[in-house]
């Protein structure tokens, strides 16, 4: 039997729960948005993956009457038979979540690209971050990912880049060439709560990282990302968290070279806006 609860349904078995789906709603830019995070679903044990297709049937369709038309799944890595089960559905996999074990990781010391300074950033860098704010959302926007970022809001995206030189939560570096900045690879401590269910004490959140495409191929790239792990392991963090989309392939191929393991996907579902009004309600 299922059950209708706040945000969500349940199913339950002689009067006892045996599966939750919990979503909740935002508007994004690209549209009307539903969201499952990873404390949103639970399975008990021996029970059919059909429950959770039959509890998607009726938030999806919740969902579908006010509008939402994009449906996104946080679903954690080792639950390959939701994933699969969730496929079946129509979804696909959208976004990666992965972890880095620091206290077990060999990071070594890389050695600058030829004729590029690679530093820490710090004040009087904000044009330098500012000025590689367009590379990531160039990349999404290319195939096979072809996701837009809206122009209203690149000069946002752009001031946010460049306020992190200025943030003392953030260790930013910056690798520069003749007083052009090629890249950066930015990280800040990620806090636990009781729903971050991939954060653990002392976790380092590798969240911003870019490179020219003209300089692609240097060793940029490897040389900031080796230069931060190696600081985080040195500041004795434990774990560093980062996501990529999974289709960026640029992302999906470089993070793992540095020993990121999987961790948990958001599986995406679009749906047609026509069924608005050619469906029968």
């Amino acid at each position: 039997m299922a059950e209708e609860i706040q945000n969500g349904y349940a199913a339950f078995r002689d009067g006892k729960m045996t599966a939750y789906l919990l979503g909740d709603f935002s508007v994004q830019p690209w549209g009307r948005c539903g969201y499952v995070y990873l404390p949103g679903y639970a399975l008990a044990e021996g029970e059919s993956l059909k429950t959770l297709q039959d509890l998607y049937s009726l938030l999806g369709e919740d969902w579908v009457r006010m509008g939402i038309f994009s449906h996104g799944l946080y679903i954690s890595a080792a639950d390959a038979d939701v994933i699969d089960a969730l496929f079946a559905l129509g979804f696909g996999k959208e976004r990666v979540d992965a972890l880095l074990d620091l206290r077990s990781a060999e990071i070594s010391e890389p050695a600058n690209p030829a004729g590029i300074d690679i530093r820490l950033a710090g004040a009087g860098d904000n044009p330098h971050l500012g000025n590689l704010s367009h590379v990531i959302m160039e990349a999404l926007a290319n195939a096979p990912n072809w996701h837009p970022t809206i122009p209203e809001d690149w000069e946002e995206l752009r001031e946010g880049w460049a306020e992190l030189a200025d943030d003392p939560e953030w260790t930013v570096w910056l690798a520069l060439e003749k007083g052009t900045a090629l890249g950066t690879v930015s990280f800040c401590p990620e806090e636990e709560s009781d729903t971050a269910m991939l954060v653990s004490p002392r976790t380092s959140y590798l969240s911003v990282a870019a490179t020219l495409p003209q300089a692609r191929g240097r060793g940029v790239s490897t040389a900031l990302t080796l230069r931060g792990l190696k600081q985080a392991q040195n500041e004795n963090f434990e774990i560093c968290y980062t996501n990529w989309i999974s289709p960026n392939l640029p992302a999906s191929r470089f993070w793992p070279r540095f020993g990121f393991k999987d961790a948990a996907y958001r599986l995406a579902k679009r749906i047609d806006p026509m069924i608005a009004w050619t469906k029968n309600h």
